[in-house]
């Protein structure tokens, strides 16, 4: 049975059979395709724009870190889908995606099976575990809002633990919390944490723990953190992270983390009761099972108009389309940037192709990013411009409150960013996660559209 659009819209509809655009994944990528969509095509009542996703909310993954160091409340950065399109034409369909088939030209969700004329796979990413599945237990990733929850109260708890601890090598083990990955993602959840433990749970804690006893360390497999910024950028973020006192392990590549012992390659070992990955993304799975044309990393080949190499009228944007720069010869990176900007450019040409006008080409110069990391200092960058420190952290936290969908959350996310300027963070554990209680998962899979989705 296919999906009918709500009956406030079916009045207003020709008899003619509609136009139907599935979008899939209410991420950066499919939100923003359909909101460019309703606004190009005003003039099309035909056209019946749905987007499907899992959840019912966009989340703000760029502010995920700060929600799980207790600088921003959860819901200033999940924003309601339905509340987002309530005053468009675009129909929140809340539902797995559980098949795709391209042949017939139906999605199958939990609830129906809908017809599409134009597909835009916006699905996201999951973890990347690089085939270490096996050799990880008990550890932490921040992919959803659960993730950020659950590393906060877990953060409480090591705390906890080791306030009551008598053993020094337990203690040490409690307060040890190791971040693997040196991306921005690593790095900002590094300086995050460092500045929520030495901030504000050390405040607490204080009468039994010293900030001696407490360690953050980030390895990156490379020699490099922040590839994606300047080297110049890069080296700085380096130099102010170990000023800060947070290890920076540099070609660490990790072989295995059981029973709380880190070990990696050519190193010692470490013991450390908490370990959180944010070394890497993969194509979402329901992505990889496309018998569409792809890249090695199972993303989606398109043309420069980001409509499938293999199929028309199926359009990929965000992390699941290989989409080369024509400057550069190399994919885009996932990043939320790149999503946006593909969403603007995929909605165009649905739009051109349906009001028999000209397609564009999608090309986008990477004009730079922000990356922040503890203690009100960020980094930025942008084409020639660089800046750091707290000026770039207020710049950082405007950009990015400034993009939240839905204006009374910009009010919120900016009163309580910058509060934690002048006043304390929260330091409540609030067990909203039971399942994440005493078992961190290893895999936490985002179909909804992480970052670059």
């Amino acid at each position: 049975m296919a999906e009918s659009q709500p009956t406030e819209m079916s009045g207003n509809l020709p008899a003619e059979k509609p136009h139907r655009i599935l979008v899939l994944g209410a991420g950066f990528g499919g939100l923003y395709t359909a909101v460019y969509l309703d606004r190009f095509l005003k003039s099309r009542p035909d056209v019946w724009i749905t987007v499907i996703d899992r959840r019912n909310y966009f989340l703000f993954t760029p502010m995920l870190h700060s929600t799980a160091t207790g600088s921003l409340e959860p819901r200033y950065i999940a924003h309601s889908v339905r509340k987002i399109f309530r005053r468009t034409r675009v129909h929140a369909h809340i539902g797995e995606v559980q098949s795709i088939d391209l042949k017939n030209r139906i999605v199958r969700t939990e609830h129906r099976a809908l017809p599409f004329d134009d597909l835009v796979i916006a699905l996201g990413s999951e973890t990347n575990f690089y085939g270490l599945e096996s050799r990880l237990e008990n550890i932490f990733t921040l992919k959803s809002l659960k993730d950020a929850s659950a590393i906060n109260n877990h953060l409480i708890r090591m705390f906890e633990k080791a306030y009551w601890e008598e053993s020094p090598e337990s203690r040490r083990a409690a307060l040890t919390f190791v971040v693997v990955g040196g991306g921005p993602t690593g790095v900002e959840l590094a300086g995050e944490i460092h500045e929520y433990a030495h901030r504000e749970l050390l405040r607490d804690f204080g009468r039994r723990i010293s900030k001696e006893e407490i360690r953050v360390i980030l390895v990156e497999a490379t020699g490099r953190i922040l590839p994606s910024l300047p080297e110049k950028l890069s080296l700085e973020a380096l130099e102010r992270l170990r000023k800060i006192g947070i290890e920076v392990i540099l070609e660490g590549r990790l072989e295995e983390y059981r029973k709380g012992i880190m070990q990696l390659s050519g190193r010692a070992s470490v013991r450390a009761e908490t370990l959180i990955w944010a070394a890497g993304v993969r194509t979402n799975p329901l992505t990889a099972a496309l018998a569409l044309e792809k890249d090695g990393q199972n993303r989606i080949r398109v043309k420069g108009t980001l409509e499938s190499v293999s199929m028309e009228h199926v359009w990929v944007v965000g992390d699941n389309a290989s989409c080369l720069n024509p400057w550069e010869g190399r994919p885009y990176p996932p990043t939320a940037q790149t999503a946006v900007r593909q969403a603007r450019t995929v909605a165009q040409n649905i739009a051109a192709r349906l009001l028999k006008r000209p397609e564009k080409i999608f090309a986008h110069n990477h004009v730079g990013g922000f990356v922040s990391i503890g203690d009100n200092y960020a980094l930025l960058s942008a084409k020639q411009f660089t800046l750091s420190g707290i000026l770039g952290w207020f710049l950082w936290n405007l950009v990015y409150i400034h993009k939240l969908p839905i204006v009374r959350y910009r009010l919120f996310s900016t009163f309580g960013l910058f509060l934690k300027v002048f006043f304390e963070r929260a330091t409540t554990e609030i067990d909203l996660c039971p399942e994440y209680e005493d078992a961190p998962r290893v895999a936490s899979v985002d179909r909804g559209g992480p970052s670059g989705g």
